[in-house]
C-alpha cells in the first residue's frame, strides 16, 4: 500500500485516483476548483485539499503524510513539471508528470526530465494516437501489446461470424504452437457483456473479442487461425485537430500513409497546415453527412474521430458509417459510453484516461512489476512479473499450480534466459524468470507474495 499525491481532478486525475484507491492506495487529490472535488469525493474514496499543484507550503505540509509518489495530472504541462520539481526538491521519493506537448519528450536539446526532477512522463494523447496506428497496422486487431522486451505480443481480436467451432472446448481446438488464449469478453443480446478467464472447457464463439498471447512469430500470423482477412491501410481520415489527432496524424506521415485531417476550426486548420506538410487539411464540419459523401470518406480505409467532443466523436462515427466507412475509431474520454459503442458496431474504442492509467500503474506496482495493461474497465489485468528466489511457485509443476490458484488468475507465458513458453501444465517457474499473468485486478496485491 502506497501513499500517493496527485494534482488534478480533472477527467485523468479523477480516473486515476479512483483507480488508486481502489486497490487500496492512500490517495491525496489537490485541485483548485472546489466542485471538481466535491464530484470526485461522491466517487471515490479519497482524501481532498483545495489548493494549487504549485504551493510548495501545502506540497510541504503534505510530507507528513509520507508520501512514496506524487503525480501532476492537470491539463496545463508547465503547471505539472513545476509541482513534479518542487515535490522532488521538497523529497517526495518519486514524480510523474503528465504532458500534452511532445516536445517535452525530446531530449535532442535538452532533458526536461532532468531540469524538473521528473522520474516519469505519461503523454495520454500520444499513447493514445499510438495505440491507434497499433490498431491500423495490427490486421483488425481490437488491442495489441508486448511483453517481454517484444518478445511477446497480446492480441485481441473478434471472432467472426463466420466462425463453426463453437462446439469445441479450447483444449480440443488446434491452436497454433506457442500460443494461448487468454482472455474472452462476451455480448450477449439482452446480457450484460462479461469477461471470462479462460480454460480447458470453455468455448470460442462467434463475435467474442478473444485475447491471445503468445510468441510474437506466431500471434502475428493468428488472423489465419481465427479466419479474419487481412486489409492493408493505404488511406486515412482523421476527424479533429486535438493533441491525439495531430499526433496520429504525424505518425501516419511516417508510415507514408495518405492522410486526410478535417477540422471545422479554420485559423487551426492554418496551423495544421504547417506542422503537417503531408497531410491534406480540410477545413469542414464533418458532421456534415453531405460533406461525408462528397468527400468520399467511405471510401477510406480508416476514419479516426479525434475531436475533443465524445457526443461529436459517436455522431461522427455513426455518420460515417451510413456513408460506408467500413474501419471507425473513435477516442472517448468518458467510458460511460461503451454501451452505446457496441450498438454502433464502432471498431476500435482509445481513450486518454485508460491509456494514462495503465501507464501511471505499471510505474505505481513496486518491485518485481515491469508492465501492467488494464483491460475492459479493469475487469481484467495483463502484468508482466519477476520471479524471485523466495517465490513458493518455483520448481513445481504449473499442473500441480492450478487447483491451487483462482480461477481468475492464469499464468499465460513464460521466459527463460531468454526463451519463450507457453506456460502449459507440463512448465516449471524458476527463479529470475520474467512471467506473463492474467488476472482479477483484485489479485493484484497478493503478487508480491507469490512471486
Amino acid at each position: 500500500m502506497l501513499n500517493i499525491v496527485i494534482v488534478g481532478a480533472g477527467d485523468v486525475g479523477s480516473y486515476i485516483a479512483e483507480l488508486l484507491s481502489k486497490t487500496e492506495h492512500n490517495v491525496i487529490v489537490i485541485e483548485r476548483d472546489k466542485k471538481k472535488i466535491e464530484s470526485l469525493s461522491q466517487t471515490a474514496d479519497v482524501a481532498t485539499r483545495v489548493g494549487s499543484g504549485t504551493d510548495w507550503q501545502l506540497l510541504d505540509d503534505l510530507l507528513e503524510l509520507f508520501p512514496d509518489l506524487f503525480i501532476a495530472l492537470t491539463n496545463d504541462d508547465e503547471t505539472n513539471l513545476v509541482a513534479c520539481s518542487i515535490a522532488k526538491n521538497l523529497g517526495y521519493p518519486s514524480t510523474i508528470c503528465r504532458v500534452r506537448d511532445n516536445r517535452y519528450l525530446n531530449r535532442t536539446r535538452l532533458d526536461f526530465a532532468r531540469l524538473f526532477d521528473v522520474d516519469h512522463f505519461v503523454g495520454p494523447e500520444l499513447l493514445c494516437a499510438q495505440d491507434i496506428l497499433k490498431y491500423m497496422t495490427s490486421q483488425q486487431s481490437v488491442a495489441i501489446e508486448h511483453f517481454a522486451h517484444g518478445a511477446v505480443l497480446l492480441r485481441t481480436v473478434v471472432i467472426p461470424e463466420k466462425w463453426k467451432k463453437s462446439d469445441k472446448p479450447i483444449k480440443e481446438l488446434s491452436i497454433p504452437n506457442g500460443i494461448m488464449v487468454g482472455l474472452i469478453y462476451r455480448k450477449s443480446e439482452g446480457k450484460e457483456a462479461r469477461v471470462i478467464f479462460p480454460h480447458g472447457e470453455d468455448v470460442i464463439k462467434p463475435l467474442d473479442e478473444v485475447t491471445f498471447i503468445g510468441e510474437t512469430d506466431a500471434i502475428s500470423e493468428i488472423h489465419h487461425f481465427v479466419g479474419i482477412e487481412e486489409k492493408e491501410v493505404h488511406s486515412a481520415v482523421i476527424i479533429g485537430g486535438s493533441t491525439v489527432g495531430i499526433n496520429l496524424a504525424k505518425l501516419l506521415e511516417k508510415k507514408e500513409i495518405g492522410v486526410r485531417l478535417v477540422d471545422k476550426d479554420y485559423d487551426k486548420c492554418i496551423k495544421l497546415a504547417e506542422i503537417l506538410p503531408k497531410t491534406t487539411i480540410i477545413n469542414h464540419d464533418a458532421t456534415d453527412i453531405d460533406f461525408l459523401r462528397s468527400e468520399k470518406i467511405g471510401q477510406a480505409d480508416m476514419v479516426a474521430f479525434c475531436t475533443r467532443h465524445d457526443e461529436i466523436n459517436l455522431l461522427g462515427a455513426t455518420l460515417a458509417k451510413e456513408v460506408g466507412a467500413q474501419d471507425v475509431v473513435v477516442v472517448l474520454s468518458n467510458t460511460g459510453y461503451t454501451p452505446v459503442v457496441n450498438r454502433l458496431h464502432i471498431n476500435h474504442v482509445v481513450s486518454p484516461r485508460i491509456a494514462a492509467a495503465n501507464r501511471i500503474l505499471s510505474q505505481v506496482i513496486s518491485g518485481k512489476v515491469t508492465s501492467l495493461i488494464s483491460m475492459y474497465e479493469n475487469q481484467a489485468e495483463v502484468i508482466e512479473v519477476q520471479v524471485s528466489m523466495e517465490s513458493r511457485l518455483v520448481g513445481i509443476p504449473l499442473s500441480e499450480l492450478g487447483p491451487l490458484l483462482p480461477k481468475d488468475f492464469l499464468i499465460a507465458m513464460i521466459q527463460n534466459r531468454g526463451r519463450i513458453m507457453v506456460a502449459n501444465g507440463n512448465r516449471i517457474i524458476s527463479p529470475g524468470d520474467t512471467v506473463i499473468v492474467i488476472t482479477d485486478p483484485k489479485h493484484i496485491a497478493e503478487l508480491e507474495k507469490i512471486f
